[in-house]
């Protein structure tokens, strides 16, 4: 996978996770009233009701890491394409799946054309990469 192949996968995850979060603040303010920005970290950080959404946000750490040398020389190689495959999973859109994530994020897809632009461009993002299951 080629530098520029995990740069594109990661700005597709990262608008992803851009999407939903503006999906949660919204839901998020309209029950508890505006939030600043750092009012609003504080709740993604440190709120129950946000950490669905932890399993994306290690996948774009754990690019992130692979993209910055973070891993040794033979994991660099294998580390993106294990990320992209369990984002392939992730966003597998498994509407009966127990998992949080999934459960919440096929809720989200269904009433966020947003959500679906860039869940469409993160789709394209993961084929390019070359990721085996479909979606």
């Amino acid at each position: 996978m080629t530098t520029e192949t995990c740069q594109h996968l990661r700005r597709s995850l990262l608008d992803l996770h851009r999407a939903l979060v503006e999906l949660e603040r919204g839901d998020y303010q309209q029950r508890h009233g505006p939030q600043s920005a750092g009012e609003f970290l504080q709740v993604m950080a440190f709120g129950e009701e946000m950490r669905w959404l932890e399993p994306l946000s290690r996948l774009i750490t754990m690019l992130d890491e692979a993209i910055d040398g973070a891993a040794s020389a033979a994991e660099v190689d294998a580390t993106p394409l294990a990320v992209a495959q369990r984002a392939r999973d992730l966003l597998g859109l498994d509407r009966d799946s127990d998992d949080a994530f999934k459960r919440r994020y096929a809720e989200r897809f269904d009433a966020s054309p947003a959500l679906v632009h860039a869940h469409t461009a993160a789709i394209a993002a993961l084929k390019a990469v070359g990721t085996s299951a479909p979606v």
